[in-house]
């Protein structure tokens, strides 16, 4: 098989093609694999959304909540904290009427699957089988900063790098994507690099704790 073999000891069912290693998944680097998809944020940067950010953790710069102070300092407006950039916009909404449940009560459903899209994406490169994976990290790099009134557009899901990797709890590599975002005036604000840990699970009676 190609896509799917069968489970494991595990129970954890494989994916993946058996005739493609970590190199051939390596050789895709550089390719786009959102399929042209262009998100554009649903709203743009309010005041509401901004201080809202700012209230739990009591940040207290006054770029962030004096739209004076961040003219006075050289910005077009209202400065958006940084962090912000991945976690307030949304793409199509989290829910709608007429769409099904983000909490469904039956545990075999792919629920995560149902979670609103903050990335576009479609497929991905060939890549060896793996039954597991996990989120690693995230590393953004700004350009340009992001202030109040901006509406962001999320583009590009290229493929960063394919690291092989055996590691503690199973044999895979390390993979990234670069995901870029622009403001309405076509500026590239930032780029992010999203990490992921694709592997084969060892049993559990291999993995040192």
């Amino acid at each position: 098989m190609t896509t799917e073999e069968a489970a494991p000891e595990s129970g954890r069912a494989m994916r993946g093609d058996p005739n493609v290693t970590w190199e051939d998944t390596a050789k895709h680097i550089g390719e786009d694999y959102s399929g042209g998809i262009i998100m554009v944020a649903d709203e743009r940067v309010d005041k509401v959304m901004i201080s809202r950010y700012c209230e739990p953790a009591e940040i207290g710069n006054l770029l962030y909540w004096d739209e004076e102070v961040a003219r006075m300092a050289g910005y077009r407006s209202q400065v958006v904290p940084w962090a912000m950039l991945k976690e307030v916009p949304t793409y199509g909404g989290n829910w709608r009427p007429g769409q099904p449940t983000r909490f469904p009560l039956d545990k075999e459903m792919d629920w995560q699957s149902q979670l609103a899209n903050r990335q576009p994406s479609a497929g991905g490169p060939p890549v060896p089988p793996t039954n597991a994976g996990f989120f690693t990290d995230m590393t953004i790099e700004f350009f340009e900063p992001v202030c109040l009134g901006d509406r962001l557009t999320t583009m590009g899901r290229v493929l960063h790098h394919v690291t092989p990797r055996e590691t503690r709890v199973g044999v895979g590599a390390f993979i990234g994507y670069d995901t870029s975002y622009f403001n309405q005036l076509g500026q590239l604000v930032a780029r992010a690099t999203q990490g992921t840990y694709s592997f084969v699970r060892k049993d559990d009676s291999e993995i040192e704790r």
